[in-house]
């Protein structure tokens, strides 16, 4: 059996002696693959296979294609994660406890986990063998990692910092964010067990007045149709609460009033408050209308503050809630309320909104059929109302005049703001925040929403920032381009970003040293780091020391500003050596290709692109990015309890690196959830096995006569050398799977059926060369051994990549005649349940391939009969076959489509080619071509499509 550990190791020793894939600064045009790094928290999983194998595949694909490739790798040890994991250790958490085991380590070394900086000097190393035993194309050499415990990445971000700092780009403020109340820090997104992604989201708390003075308050996202309210929402049944709030006394739910106290408002709680209480009562609205206050059993007293203003012109939960309470006098008279009052309850059109009018949420409950307020389709109804009034509604008359500029007619986008200002300033409105989710620290706790003084934060929300970084974003290829918009939402959408914490790993705030600068924020440019890294992090090895860099030899290196002889001065390193990092910086850069998970584009993605506009010119700015999905196994999503969660490294020892490499590079391609099919990891080992075999067994021998088949393979070769070319360019890596692999294979597998195994020996060589060079990039370890065995020269991973030469269509057309004359022999054959003694195979007319021919061109224009007809008895050829072709026009039509069809002449030649090999099939075969036999069953044959008679 083919021992693919053996040969793994084999060749990575190869790799290594001859320095492979060490890249060193030449006249070739570069290629800069910065690979995102991992967070050194443990082992590498499956996660981060499936999204590194799209950068390791690029890396060797564009190798083979000349380029001089530098693949970046570092360890990311920034931020709380690590310290949280390490205080669970301390205190025997066992679950814990129990992850490290399971990674292989001792139970003897586990206490040596307590402590955070031992987890950023082991799994480092652990990492880096698994990247290495796993095949990667990496340059070992410029690997680092972060924190204070690299000292010359620790300057370099210091350096970063003071920079953005300097250009105005951080600065202290008062802002919300998610917040552990436990470890009384913010929590970024590398901070979260559960909730990436989350954010705070900005409300307005409306104060609706009762004729006491006091405020009903409600909360919406939605205040641009505050002048379409037409009652208050409360549940009767919940207790809610009256305080004191900045001096004046609200009701409302007792989570808001929590939230409140939380986000720096001053809050004392005075007593409760039965919702029922309130039923009844009015309340005075922004415009001075008194609306009512009526009851809902709806309503979540969790969910802002447990009670709503209903707008039903543009809510549909709000318009069916009013209708079933219109109707239900039963609650009605409960609650004593005047009835016929409730029923003059009529929405207020404030929005119009294309396609639906001026009452957009009545429009969608007839389009949906709602019946009532329990409809699950109303979820749905309120996601796309609120797109389509967002995005495309105007205001109504209302809005021109009672706010600071004239609405009529303006966009919601438009006008938004203004309202939001007006609101505030008339004392009606007050912001305030929720999360957008569940959100839980990586101590455990769950988070919430805190406005933060004396915080540094990165200001995403710059306006001037905002553009330019949408520039870059327009300049780049985006993969799968789909997501391209939802990239412009994140950078719009982005805001004040707190980047520092006052505990974790990392590198010390260069003017404040109480604070620390977070994960997501000192990860956003490293990758210009990573070009003069192997310098930096080896400074012996090139003679100079790095205790005295500075921020003025990261200005040199970076951008050529300031003079070499002075950073010289204030380094100790020579000129030479910073010059030389300065020509290395400026040939690597900008990185060409960056790859993450699409969990990462609303925060590491979009740092990059913001923090690279702000600290380098537009020709240094990123060139791609490509999303991916998450990866599945076996269809279910990866999880610990359901026993589906592998680390790399238990794949690797259990099946082999390029088994685990394929199945993964197969596993799904796009931004859609990927699935890794343990299945395929099976049948790839024994297939792989199987062409080891057939090499060993085939190259260099057969026969030497040229046969038609044998042009037919040599086309299928070059057709799918361009096919997979054609993904590779496209990142399109499941593609390229199939093009270079299963593909191949299956028309050898044909190619054998059709030769019984007789190869031609030049033919079967330039088969088995092109497959390992096509697969070089997916399984590095297997290819370099076949190419070994037949002698190739050098490493495969060097040879040039394959060019495709063009392809003779006719021979390909010719050869699927034959497939579906087979299919559809044999479908006969099982209808008529007999052992054929002699099978004839009729060829169509000439005039039938002019039908087809002239009715493609028809069906680009109508599929009217009398038209097409009409047309096409204009045809000469066509006009004596009128009778015919009247028959065989609707069943054309119906099919929608016209087969791509050859000749009479190709087709008759590649069936008699084929003669021979049917007779072995079947039996006596004979090929007819349709006029020159008075057979009725000849008269069936179409282009493409034989007719078949059995005897």
């Amino acid at each position: 059996m083919f021992d693919f550990n053996k040969i793994e190791l084999k060749w990575q020793k190869k790799w290594k002696e001859d320095n492979v894939f060490q890249s060193e600064v030449d006249k070739r045009e570069k290629f800069y693959i910065a690979i995102v790094y991992p967070y050194m928290s443990g082992l590498l999983h499956l996660g981060h296979l499936f999204t590194y194998m799209n950068s390791d595949i690029l890396a060797r694909y564009k190798k083979m294609n000349g380029f001089n490739v530098l693949v970046k790798f570092g360890f990311h040890c920034t931020g709380t994660p690590i310290v949280a994991a390490a205080q669970r250790v301390k205190e025997k958490e066992k679950t814990q406890i129990a992850t490290l085991k399971k990674m292989g380590i001792a139970t003897s070394e586990i206490s040596k986990f307590a402590n955070p900086e031992y987890w950023c000097e082991y799994f480092p190393k652990e990492t880096l063998k698994d990247i290495k035993r796993m095949g990667f194309a990496l340059d070992e050499r410029y690997t680092f990692k972060t924190t204070y415990l690299d000292p010359a990445y620790d300057k370099f971000i210091t350096w970063q910092f003071t920079k953005l700092k300097e250009l105005g780009y951080v600065k202290k403020g008062k802002h919300p964010v998610m917040w552990c109340p436990k470890d009384n820090v913010p929590v970024g997104d590398h901070d979260r067990s559960q909730g990436e992604g989350e954010t705070p989201q900005e409300y307005l708390l409306f104060k609706h007045q009762l004729d006491d003075g006091r405020f009903v308050i409600s909360s919406t996202l939605r205040h641009d149709t505050v002048l379409g309210v037409t009652n208050l929402f409360v549940h009767p049944d919940v207790d809610y609460i009256e305080a004191e709030v900045d001096g004046e006394r609200w009701i409302l739910g007792k989570s808001a009033l929590k939230r409140l106290e939380e986000q720096g408002h001053q809050v004392e709680e005075i007593k409760k408050i039965r919702g029922s209480q309130l039923i009844g009562e009015k309340v005075e609205e922004f415009d001075k209308r008194k609306v009512l206050i009526l009851p809902a059993t709806f309503l979540d007293p969790s969910f802002g503050t447990g009670l709503v203003h209903s707008v039903p012109s543009d809510s549909a939960d709000d318009l069916i809630a009013l209708r079933d309470l219109q109707k239900d006098e039963e609650t009605m008279k409960k609650y004593r309320l005047n009835i016929e009052e409730v029923r003059s309850i009529k929405p207020i059109a404030v929005l119009d909104t294309p396609e639906y009018g001026d009452s957009s949420a009545d429009a969608m409950l007839k389009k949906y059929n709602v019946k009532n307020q329990n409809d699950p389709q109303l979820k749905k109804i309120k996601e796309e109302l609120y797109k389509l009034s967002h995005y495309t509604a105007a205001f109504n008359e209302k809005y021109a005049k009672g706010f600071s500029k004239n609405l009529k007619g303006k966009k919601i986008e438009e006008g938004k703001d203004v309202i939001k200002k007006d609101l505030i300033d008339a004392g009606f409105a007050v912001s305030y925040y929720e999360s957008t989710g569940k959100v839980v620290c990586r101590c455990l706790t769950e988070c919430i929403v805190k406005v933060v003084e004396d915080q540094w934060f990165l200001e995403y929300n710059d306006p001037a920032w905002k553009k330019k970084t949408h520039g870059a974003l327009k300049k780049m290829d985006i993969y799968p381009e789909k997501i391209r918009k939802q990239f412009e939402y994140v950078l719009d959408w982005l805001n004040h970003w707190a980047c520092t914490r006052e505990f974790g790993l990392g590198t010390k705030l260069p003017w404040d040293d109480k604070w620390v600068i977070e994960s997501l924020s000192d990860s956003t440019i490293q990758m210009a780091y990573a070009t003069i890294s192997k310098y930096l992090e080896h400074p012996e090895e090139y003679g100079f020391s790095i205790d005295k860099l500075n921020n003025e030899f990261f200005e040199y290196v970076f951008s050529g500003k300031g003079k070499v002889s002075d950073v010289e001065k204030s380094t100790g390193i020579s000129r030479k050596m910073i010059q030389t990092m300065h020509n290395d910086f400026m040939y690597w850069y900008p990185f060409d290709f960056r790859n993450s998970a699409k969990d990462l584009l609303q925060n590491h993605l979009a740092f990059c692109l913001f923090n690279h506009t702000a600290l380098f010119p537009k020709n240094q700015w990123p060139k791609t990015f490509l999303v991916n999905g998450r990866i599945m196994v076996n269809n279910e999503k990866m999880s610990k309890s359901k026993g589906n969660f592998f680390t790399m490294r238990e794949l690797y020892e259990r099946h082999g690196a390029d088994i685990v490499r394929l199945t993964a590079a197969s596993a799904g391609e796009g931004v859609e959830d990927a699935n890794y099919d343990m299945t395929f990891l099976e049948t790839s080992k024994r297939k792989l096995a199987e062409l080891a075999e057939f090499i060993n067994d085939h190259y260099g021998k057969g026969r030497t006569d040229l046969l038609p088949i044998d042009k037919w393979f040599e086309a299928m070769i070059n057709q799918s050398i361009a096919t997979a070319t054609k993904a590779m360019d496209a990142k399109l890596f499941k593609s390229a799977v199939l093009a270079s692999f299963l593909d191949l294979h299956r028309y050898l597998k044909w190619y054998t059926r059709r030769t019984n195994g007789k190869y031609n020996k030049k033919v079967i060589n330039y088969y088995i060369e092109t497959q390992l060079k096509l697969l070089a990039p997916l399984i590095p370890h297997f290819c370099e051994e076949m190419w070994n065995t037949i002698g190739g020269k050098g490493y495969v991973c060097n040879a040039p990549w394959p060019k495709a030469k063009k392809v003779d269509q006719k021979l390909v057309g010719g050869e699927l005649l034959i497939e579906q004359t087979m299919s559809d022999i044999n479908q006969v054959l099982k209808l008529v349940k007999v052992e054929p003694k002699k099978i004839t195979l009729f060829i169509a007319n000439k005039w039938k391939y002019t039908f087809m021919e002239e009715l493609a061109k028809q069906f680009k224009e109508t599929r009217e009969f009398k038209v097409i007809i009409k047309n096409l008895m204009k045809n000469t050829v066509l006009k004596s076959h009128s009778k015919e072709i009247a028959k065989m026009l609707p069943r054309m039509i119906k099919a929608g489509s016209v087969p791509s069809i050859g000749n009479q002449k190709l087709e008759f030649t590649a069936l008699r080619a084929a003669q021979d090999f049917l007779k072995e099939e079947y039996c006596t075969v004979e090929i007819i071509k349709e006029s020159d036999s008075n057979e009725a069953k000849a008269r069936q044959a179409m282009p493409g499509k034989v007719a078949i008679l059995v005897e």
